[in-house]
């Protein structure tokens, strides 16, 4: 079913998560899980920009993006919380982020978590944190 929302698509992302098996990186001769990239089409709105100072000298702002899975509207089961991503915001350049949350306190199961789910998308909230350039 098509999300309520298919017309506000502003965002795009691509997850990366774990798939089946294991690769050995032939410069290190690490062991390192295969993984898979998932696109999605999002309606996000930045909830909360701010500057942040970690380091003596280094500079960070991060910002909090809320909303919608549309296309596909419903959030692959791998995609969890600390889940690597690349995000473009409204045509913005792409930034490196990580799933902060999903499938809010409403979940996706039951009567009203599954409408909820199918009308509009699963819920999601993604945090983005750069380095300052100047």
């Amino acid at each position: 079913m098509a999300s309520a929302l298919t017309s506000l698509v502003n965002s795009s992302v691509t997850f990366t998560v774990p798939a089946a098996g294991v690769v050995v990186d032939p410069a290190t001769g690490n062991v390192l899980p295969v993984t898979e990239e998932l696109e999605y089409s999002l309606f996000l709105r930045k909830v909360f920009t701010e500057q942040t100072t970690s380091y003596a000298g280094v500079d960070t702002r991060s910002a909090v993006y809320e909303g919608y899975c549309i296309e596909p509207n419903v959030l692959d089961s791998r995609v969890k919380g600390g889940t690597p991503a690349e995000l473009t915001f409204a045509g913005d350049a792409p930034v490196v982020c990580e799933v902060e949350d999903a499938r809010f306190g409403y979940g996706s199961t039951g009567l009203i978590g599954a409408t909820l789910e199918n009308v509009l998308g699963t819920k999601i909230r993604l945090l983005a944190t750069w380095q300052n350039d100047a």
